[in-house]
């Protein structure tokens, strides 16, 4: 059976080859009324769009690339769902990339994507030095960063305001009556963990609580970060009473610590945790933490870069939220 073509479905539409193109690509000046005609004529015929021709003719894939760190950690799956939504929306597809806390995979993927497969690229990675990001967006690359702020006029980006959050969740703990406030923090060059830092140190500063480095640690992102730290903090001669993650993954990390060591949470040590991962309602007891507006940050990283397409470029801040549950109490 012959494959139906652009011209089979114009001649039953009743319109040109043009307007099909146009109508299926959701292109501005279709008629709602001529839109949906196309698409019956389109859905009548099994008619599929041969994207080869299109990306020589219009010079766009109708893909993006999406690079995430880690796509074990729930962080990452709830932001991709929030971006796949918002591409799909404008008939975008989404090229996923990850790099498992790789530099090497983090640059060849972004290598890769800045050679013609993608019409833009999303990064919620944290290894590509700045530098890497914005020879490519000179190059004429259209490029969004997540949690990452990069002021460059060719370059938009969405990020949580990680200061704040790490002064909301040391603040916290000192309104408890908390004194010795560890932080077991990301990797040190991440951004992110860098701008929690601050406001770690901002909170502790600001309540006259002089900062001790023997609290702070840079560590790779995980659950066994968060235990290996915990167990060493806590067999100290002057032990925290509290305890502040990087992410929900460490905090976790750290409470089978304090069980493996015979301790109560929170009567013996409180925890914060960073993200408010869709598991950290239901550990046991439920986790305090910050929340990050997941999914938001995916569509609107998607949002930005369609506009950055067309030469707008913004930078949009995300408030963090503190969510008070059942790891953390008075001292």
């Amino acid at each position: 059976m012959k494959r139906a073509n652009i011209q089979d479905v114009a001649k039953l539409a009743g319109v040109s080859p043009s307007t099909v193109s146009r109508a299926l690509n959701s292109f501005p000046g279709i008629s709602e009324r001529t839109r949906q005609k196309v698409i019956e004529a389109a859905k009548k015929l099994n008619y599929k769009p041969n994207y080869r021709g299109q990306i020589l003719t219009t010079r766009s894939t109708k893909n993006i690339g999406l690079l995430i760190t880690d796509i074990t950690n729930p962080f990452f799956p709830e932001l991709v769902r929030g971006a796949e939504e918002t591409a799909s929306e404008s008939s975008y597809t989404i090229l996923l990339g990850n790099t498992s806390e790789s530099v090497e995979k983090e640059t060849n993927y972004l290598d890769f994507f800045s050679r013609g497969p993608v019409d833009g690229v999303i990064i919620s990675a944290s290894r590509i030095p700045n530098e890497h990001i914005i020879n490519l967006a000179e190059e004429g690359l259209p490029i969004v960063v997540i949690n990452r702020i990069l002021e460059h006029p060719k370059i938009s980006y969405i990020s949580t305001d990680m200061e704040k959050g790490g002064y909301l969740a040391t603040k916290h703990l000192i309104e408890l009556g908390h004194i010795r406030i560890a932080f077991i923090n990301g990797p040190s060059h991440s951004e992110a963990a860098k701008r929690r830092f601050l406001g770690y140190k901002k909170a502790l500063t600001e309540a006259k609580i002089e900062y001790d480095p023997d609290l702070a640690s840079f560590n790779i992102p995980v659950a066994e970060s968060g235990y290996r730290e915990a167990i060493k903090l806590l067999n100290t001669k002057n032990p925290p009473t509290s305890i502040f993650t990087y992410n929900d993954l460490m905090a976790f990390g750290v409470m089978k610590a304090v069980k493996d060591l015979g301790l109560k949470i929170p009567d013996d040590l409180s925890i914060v945790g960073f993200d408010d991962i869709f598991f950290s309602s239901f550990t046991d007891p439920p986790l305090t933490t910050i929340r990050q507006l997941k999914e938001e940050l995916g569509k609107k990283a998607v949002e930005l870069l369609l506009e950055l397409m067309k030469g707008e470029k913004r930078g949009i801040l995300l408030e963090p939220e503190l969510i008070i549950r059942n790891t953390t109490s008075r001292r």
